[in-house]
């Protein structure tokens, strides 16, 4: 499925869920970016608006990305009820940054690079827009090396969500840093705390394929459920993604 599809359908979902409007990734870039202060931020794939609107407290100015137009309308909803007005919303493709070279001193993509479809591109396309002495905050639900638990992970996410494209794991990352020109200064692993049923209604996920991930949460081994910390909790489990949050520089 086309990531816009999706994400035009479900925006409501989206927006109105504490996993993107607060969240443990969210509150750690807080803290990483207090007190300092930026001129041009630039948020990427920026959904609902939640980290433009985080960022916005240290930015005289931030462009806000994002290729659904349904989430865009749910983002600038609430940036008029915040009564925010220094985050401009446009629809952007990461793979494809329409603006200049050495344009930004502050970007930041959380929660989205798992449905780029070309990630070297987009972090090639990063480094040429940030500032040289910029930073770039890149955050997302990480993976593990491990060949079962990688697996597992990817197939529950591809049926739950057939916009999905790939979590990446901790060593994949840093070779994509590498090989795109950016300087990896600090790693920070959180979690992304969720109960199933909550998580597939927020992606639309049709009653079958429901029935098949409640089937591989329940038959999951005991290497996979510690790993993904799932528990049953009634007639739902709960469960956490690793998110990675990496703090870069240029070379």
């Amino acid at each position: 499925m086309d990531p816009k599809e999706q994400f035009d359908r479900q925006a409501k979902y989206y927006a109105n869920s504490p996993t993107f409007s607060l969240g443990l990734s969210l509150e750690l870039l807080s803290k990483l970016i207090k007190g300092k202060k930026f001129s041009k931020g630039l948020d990427i794939g920026t959904g609902s608006g939640f980290t433009a609107f985080e960022i916005s407290k240290n930015c005289s100015n931030v462009d806000a990305i994002d290729i659904s137009t349904g989430m865009l309308n749910e983002a600038k909803r609430i940036k008029k009820e915040r009564g925010i007005k220094n985050v401009n919303f446009k629809i952007g493709y990461a793979e494809e940054l329409d603006y200049e070279d050495e344009s930004f001193d502050l970007i930041t993509c959380r929660t989205s690079a798992h449905h780029f479809k070309d990630i070297k591109k987009a972090l090639n396309e990063i480094s040429r827009v940030i500032k040289n002495d910029g930073s770039i905050y890149i955050i997302d639900t990480i993976t593990s090396d491990q060949k079962e638990l990688n697996n597992w992970h990817q197939k529950i996410e591809l049926i739950r969500d057939k916009s999905h494209i790939k979590n990446y794991s901790l060593m994949e990352w840093r070779n994509f840093f590498e090989d795109s020109g950016l300087d990896l200064h600090e790693t920070h692993q959180t979690r992304v705390n969720m109960e199933l049923e909550d998580w597939m209604e927020r992606s639309g996920t049709i009653s079958s394929d429901k029935k098949i991930i409640r089937n591989e949460y329940g038959e999951a081994n005991n290497k996979i459920k510690e790993f993904f910390g799932i528990e049953k909790i009634n007639d739902d489990f709960k469960f956490y993604w690793p998110v990675g949050l990496f703090y870069l520089k240029k070379y």
